[in-house]
């Protein structure tokens, strides 16, 4: 479209030609005066020129880059022995003009140009200097002008001609040269810029006052509002790319431009190189997440994630277990009902602090890794599952654990009493960490981006809300006398609370099937097999020393056996999850190039990331996504769907998490249509962890 501008204007200006040249620098849309430093020169001096120019009011006149249309000034010096430098322009402002976004200036304008004259130059006679000037003025028409302007030096008969007032002037409106680092480069559709000002300029920053402008053409989309953020001591500056390929650009220049806290305008001229994809896509992930929460909303929204994972399928039974033993302890002994309350506390903090503590060294070690990321081990998934059948087998009643205390004193049962509420609370913790409750997903965000302190008192807090509802138990005597009393209801309650627990197991199963293959799921119900058998022959030990050895021995090497068979659950599955049919949904695995190339359509685009190791993923898939509903929905607007299967590690999935602020899943994004006039595609939008099919029709239908 410039080159069509352009062409037009150079046609507009030839057929113009004359009646512009007569009217000179008495224009009726632009006056232009040359004014020289000093009017006495010297041959080989440098010798700075003001090109003054006067506006009309309401008219505009173009930057070196004037937008979405329009051209720049341009000055060719008619003196073939002057070497004339670059243009040196005051930072514009932003001119719209209906849905275009124009770099330009109004009123009053000094242009800096430095000449270098000629050393064989004449001393004793007047010298005159010829320049050509064409400018483009526009209001809501376009009109090309131009000139040819006389600048004479060394005229003896008058009065030498001083302008270094004017041109001092004009030179400190030119925006400041910043010698910053910088660095850019392309995130999916925005251009990300990387700024490092002294620490004492950027407190003085007035972000939302930022404007950008990019010298080279189509960098950005001009009418979009710029983004800044500060970030780990850096200015980040992100704004919609334009349609001019990256690839053509290795460096660039521009203007960053803005208002300090105190009111006063300050522009800055940077140079920025092209950056490595990882580091700029990791300051934009940090930037969308630190602008969006603080740490008291962080905290309060882990806790009440916590809260939230109490109602789990997986954590429901472990909660309800602690709170049958609770019944019993909280009649006789009060004071001891809180200490269990504490202790159970304790264990559930603790292991979150020890899961938060190894994400956060592998992560600043390198590890794309994210929330969830133990069940993303086969070998884990495989010994959490046996631990549930485990735990099943003993509710159900197949096997008690014997108490080896019992006999020796109050003090030390009670001890082994608090040491099964510490470890029931790592259990808890253990088997909510596959799920992502609403709340947690920006507080886990949030906590990865922190200094290490504070991720942990994120993490603190989310340990908290899991262990509150029973920590409020044990301390709260209204909670205890409205649980129903003890007695042989307890029981068959607890016989039926193992159903979920063999549930679990088998959900874990299900995980590992997604993970290894048929030789692994073998391996995997032979080692159950072998628990359940060793657990039998203890609890028909004789009394007889020498077969109790025995049948000892036996179970140990069954218990063994399961164990050793972990390594064959651990052989990678042919064929992961995502892609081809996804019931009824067709859909394409997800990596970087495969959603580039959707994006690169005009069709709207689905993402959605899951795993088969998370329950609120599943049953988001299962009720409001592969649906009849939903799958015409996706038919009728053309939408194209992605699936990213993150049940093993996935180094580009975690990246594509980390740079929509969250460190786990479910993550679902929702990227519009192009529009038809301006090519565009809207900003990418995230939709709630919590699906039904009213919000994705909702949400697709106010976004397409």
């Amino acid at each position: 479209m410039r080159i069509l501008f352009l062409i037009l204007s150079l046609l507009f200006a030839s057929l113009s030609a004359t009646s512009a040249y007569a009217q000179n620098d008495e224009s009726p849309k632009v006056k232009i005066r040359l004014l020289p430093e000093h009017a006495n020169v010297q041959p080989g001096e440098e010798l700075w020129i003001g090109i003054d120019q006067s506006i009309a009011q309401g008219w505009h006149t173009y930057w070196k880059n004037p937008g979405d249309s329009g051209t720049p000034l341009n000055i060719s010096w008619t003196n073939l022995d002057i070497e004339a430098g670059p243009l040196h322009w005051p930072s514009p402002h932003k001119i719209p003009y209906e849905r275009l976004m124009n770099y330009g200036y109004e009123n009053k304008l000094v242009v800096l140009q430095k000449l270098k004259l000629p050393e064989n130059l004449p001393t004793h006679l007047p010298v005159t200097l010829t320049a050509n000037i064409e400018i483009l003025v526009c209001k809501e028409t376009c009109i090309p002008e131009y000139g040819t302007y006389n600048l004479t030096l060394n005229e003896p008969d008058t009065r030498s001609e001083d302008n270094s007032a004017f041109i001092n002037k004009a030179r400190q409106n030119l925006p400041q040269n910043a010698g910053w680092t910088a660095s850019f480069n392309q995130v999916d559709q925005d251009l990300v810029l990387k700024l490092n000002p002294p620490a004492e300029l950027l407190k003085t920053i007035n972000l939302a006052s930022i404007e950008l402008f990019p010298e080279d053409w189509g960098l950005i989309s001009n009418p979009v509002k710029t983004q800044a953020f500060i970030q780990d001591g850096a200015l980040i500056i992100k704004q919609t790319r334009g349609e001019r390929p990256l690839k053509e650009i290795k460096q660039t220049s521009g203007i960053l431009a803005f208002e300090t806290n105190d009111g006063v305008h300050a522009a800055y001229h940077f140079t920025a190189t092209k950056n490595a994809a990882k580091t700029i896509q990791q300051e934009t992930s940090k930037t969308a997440q630190s602008g969006s929460l603080n740490f008291i909303t962080a905290a309060l929204f882990a806790l009440l994630g916590g809260l939230i994972l109490n109602l789990m399928p997986c954590v429901f039974p472990v909660l309800s277990i602690k709170a049958l033993s609770l019944i019993k302890i909280s009649e006789k002994h009060p004071d001891l009902a809180r200490l269990h309350g504490l202790s159970y506390t304790a264990g559930v903090i603790l292991s979150f602090l020890l899961i938060a503590g190894v994400l956060i060294t592998l992560q600043a070690g390198g590890a794309q890794i994210g929330w969830g990321f133990q069940l993303q081990n086969p070998w884990i998934v495989g010994t959490l599952g046996y631990l549930l059948f485990i735990i099943g087998l003993n509710l159900i009643g197949f096997f008690e654990f014997a108490n080896p205390f019992a006999n020796t004193g109050g003090k030390l049962t009670q001890n082994d009493g608090l040491a099964g509420s510490f470890f029931t609370g790592i259990l808890a913790t253990l088997v909510a960490t596959p799920c992502t409750a609403p709340f947690m997903a920006g507080a886990i965000g949030y906590a990865f981006i922190q200094p290490p302190i504070v991720s942990l008192v994120i993490f603190t807090m989310l340990g908290l809300g899991l262990a509150l509802p029973y920590l409020a138990l044990s301390f709260v005597p209204a909670l205890q006398k409205i649980m129903p009393k003890p007695g042989a209801w307890m029981v068959i309650f607890k016989q039926a609370l193992s159903f979920p627990m063999f549930i679990a197991a088998l959900w874990l199963l299900w995980v590992l099937a997604q993970q290894t293959d048929a030789y692994g799921i073998t391996a995997a119900l032979l080692g159950a097999i072998s628990i359940a058998f060793g657990l039998w022959l203890l609890r028909h030990c004789p009394k007889n020393k020498t077969t109790l050895s025995a049948l000892r021995i036996m179970a140990g090497l069954s218990f063994l056996g399961a164990l050793a068979l972990l390594p064959i659950c651990a052989r990678p599955c042919a064929q992961p999850m995502g892609g081809g049919l996804t019931q009824t949904l067709i859909s394409l695995p997800y990596s970087q190039e495969t959603l580039q190339s959707a994006l690169d359509s005009d069709d709207p685009v689905f993402t959605e990331m899951t795993a088969a190791w998370c329950i609120t993923c599943k049953v988001n898939h299962a009720v409001a996504i592969n649906i009849d509903s939903t799958k015409t929905l996706f038919s009728k607007h053309n939408i194209r769907y992605i699936v990213g299967d993150w049940t093993n590690e996935d180094p580009e999935i975690t990246k594509y998490l980390r740079k929509h602020g969250r460190s786990g899943v479910p993550l679902y994004v929702y990227y519009g249509p192009r529009d038809p006039e301006t090519g565009r595609r809207p900003d990418a939008k995230i939709l709630p962890q919590v699906l039904t099919p009213a919000i994705v029709k909702n949400f697709i239908e106010n976004n397409t």
